[in-house]
């Protein structure tokens, strides 16, 4: 009895060491693969900015202490992450020890939660904590330097602590929970809605106490969690008014101005079911469906539920995102919270059958038999899980070699290039306001609340930008597409999402609608068929709309010289070059256009303006080449821009 004693009581410790094993694991396969750390995204930075500023300046703000603002989503994990800063500057190993704690953390409640819901049975709750360690995208988002993991430890802690009734320690965590996400209070009223079902429409055993309604006693208790919990909530409003004037940080009210643009995800019920179902959730799927069925039916007969929180929060997590932010990306971090209690349904799921099988399956109760079938059911999923989980870190460390290539490299560019009075507009503030150390204009109002309602007008942004007296922008090139000057600095070309830098001159900044950008890219792959009619008309219709826009007169133009209607093909590529007088791609395809007609003298004229503007740009010295030889200008030219060109084209494969 004595050995057995031991045993339970390393099981846990065995299983957060494994846990924290794996992590590892996975962020040593990420560094070795990319060579360096990394996140997998932006945000992370964000957090990183505000505690920093709160280390250095005792300001919560997003630069120095000149920018005031509540634009971080978690005010708590802020406030760990400063309090990490008088130990260490790393960032990247302050992240990822706070996010794998959080997770470790996360698994002793989940196991503590499970001994509570499965009557202390070690082979339920060692298999939460295990299968919640497991879960590869719980792993990301430990390594991910967000709060994601610190959001689901509380909230673990808060249902263990509602199902234990500890009311101080219940009220507490509520509180911290709130100061971790606002998604909090959904969660609160869950545990609202199970107390009042338990109150007022289960079936239950009557109190003797005549004095007091059994229902108002069974829910009695909760009153000073609740207190707690408020106290907690008016501290979180009073910080949030006081530094953006609203009741919630920026963000999020940020987010759903952003978003709602886009008309969200038309699928998201779907992507949110292949998200709970696919791959390594299979099995865990099918036993969640008997867990929810339970539910239901335990609701009918006015049951008492042990499980109605899981469901609840899952249900109300899932609806509240469709409708204000239904977009399930970044591996579904937003829906992240809800895959403990997956699990626990699935667990419950397994138990649910397993007593079916006990009670209608002659002999099974008998010997060995159910426990060794509850032991492969859960096997069969950890093995399932085991197998997830090389294919997930190795996205992992695609998303922050992704990261490092455009917004981290673009940071350390303006840090090492730009005066320090610089201000860098952008729409992605965190790894650029972190490294480059210059004060930020934020176009889509995470931490400049006055940008939020003018999110959607290019002319509002514009008015914002000179008010933030901006003088540079960096952008991704398919968010925010600027037209008709080059960038000082872009990332490359041959990855996707290319980052750029430009600067804000007195000529005023030209944003190119979405739509216009998303006409003239399927304008570009109908050219590259040779569809010259299609082409034609999605370039003619995005003229119409964005008549400003050097880059579409340079593509219509372009479209006409394929078509052999020479005269409108010179139109549009001299309006282009009028409108953007720097632009290489124009002044090559005018050259190429007087060559056709005949007229060297002005073919050679701006191919130089080309090299006047770029002496290294390849195309220029091979069309050099091609006119000084078909038209016997000279010979000795020819030759040398030929050997330029390929030179210059060597260097470009290496």
């Amino acid at each position: 009895m004595q050995a057995k004693n031991i045993f339970n009581k390393l099981i846990l410790p065995a299983i957060l060491i494994g846990g924290a094993a794996v992590c590892i694991l996975s962020l040593w396969q990420s560094y070795k693969a990319n060579g360096g750390f990394g996140f997998p995204l932006d945000d992370p930075w964000i957090h990183l900015q505000f505690a920093k500023n709160l280390h250095d300046y005792g300001s919560y703000s997003y630069f120095r202490n000149e920018m005031l603002t509540s634009g971080s989503t978690s005010p708590l994990y802020t406030l760990i992450l400063a309090a990490c800063f008088f130990i260490s500057r790393d960032e990247m190993a302050i992240s990822y020890f706070l996010g794998v704690a959080f997770l470790l953390m996360a698994a002793f409640y989940m196991y503590r939660l499970a001994l509570k819901d499965f009557g202390g049975k070690l082979t339920f709750a060692g298999s939460a904590a295990i299968l919640l360690l497991m879960e590869p995208r719980l792993i990301w988002a430990s390594l991910s330097g967000m709060e994601t993991t610190l959001f689901i430890f509380l909230l673990l802690a808060v249902a263990y602590y509602y199902k234990s009734r500890k009311t101080v320690q219940l009220g507490i965590f509520s509180g911290l929970l709130l100061w971790t996400r606002p998604e909090a209070v959904l969660f609160v009223a869950v545990l609202g809605i199970d107390a009042a079902y338990g109150a007022f429409y289960a079936r239950g055993p009557k109190l003797k106490r005549p004095k007091i309604s059994p229902a108002v006693e069974s829910v009695g208790w909760l009153l000073k969690p609740v207190l707690i919990f408020l106290l907690f909530a008016a501290g979180y409003l009073a910080l949030n008014l006081l530094l953006s004037g609203s009741a919630l940080p920026n963000t999020y009210s940020a987010k759903i101005k952003y978003y709602s643009g886009g008309g969200g995800t038309p699928n998201f019920p779907e992507q949110v079911f292949h998200f709970l179902t696919d791959g390594h959730l299979l099995l865990v799927s099918f036993f969640a469906c008997a867990g929810i069925l339970s539910i239901l039916g335990g609701f009918i007969k006015r049951m008492g539920q042990e499980y109605l929180v899981y469901f609840l929060w899952s249900l109300g997590l899932f609806l509240a995102y469709w409708k204000e932010l239904p977009f399930l990306y970044q591996q579904g971090r937003y829906m992240m919270p809800i895959l403990p209690f997956y699990l626990l349904l699935g667990l419950g799921g397994v138990r649910i059958i397993i007593e079916g099988c006990k009670r209608f399956v002659t002999g099974f109760s008998k010997g060995r038999t159910a426990p060794v079938t509850l032991a492969v059911f859960i096997l069969i999923i950890t093995v399932q899980f085991a197998f997830a989980w090389p294919s997930w870190w190795k996205e992992y460390a695609e998303y922050c070699d992704y990261i490092s290539q455009r917004q981290v490299r673009t940071a350390r560019w303006l840090r090492d290039n730009l005066p320090p009075s610089a201000v860098i507009a952008t729409h992605d503030i965190g790894a650029i306001g972190y490294y480059s150390g210059r004060k930020i204009a934020d176009m889509v109002g995470l931490v400049s609340p006055e940008m939020i309602d003018r999110i959607g007008s290019f002319e509002k942004l514009t008015q914002f930008l000179k008010v933030k007296k901006a003088t540079h922008i960096a952008v991704l090139r398919n968010w925010f597409e600027v037209a008709n000057q080059n960038p000082i600095f872009q990332t490359d070309e041959n990855r996707p999402e290319i980052m750029e830098v430009f600067e804000i001159g007195p000529a005023q900044i030209h944003f190119t609608p979405q739509n216009v950008t998303s006409m003239t890219e399927a304008a570009k792959y109908y050219l590259s068929l040779g569809v010259v009619q299609q082409a034609r008309e999605l370039l003619e219709t995005s003229a119409r709309m964005d008549p400003m826009s050097s880059k579409v007169h340079y593509l219509l133009g372009e479209t006409y010289m394929k078509a052999g209607n020479l005269e409108k093909a010179e139109a549009e590529l001299l309006r282009s070059a009028l409108l953007h007088p720097n632009y290489v791609e124009a002044y090559s395809a005018i050259s190429r256009l007087y060559a056709t007609k005949g007229r060297p003298g002005e073919a050679i004229e701006y191919l130089e303006k080309i090299l006047s503007v770029n002496a290294s740009y390849p195309e220029a010295y091979r069309q050099l080449a091609g006119i000084y030889a078909t038209f016997h200008l000279d010979s000795l030219k020819a030759a040398e821009c030929l050997r330029r060109y390929h030179e210059l084209s060597e260097d470009t494969a290496r």
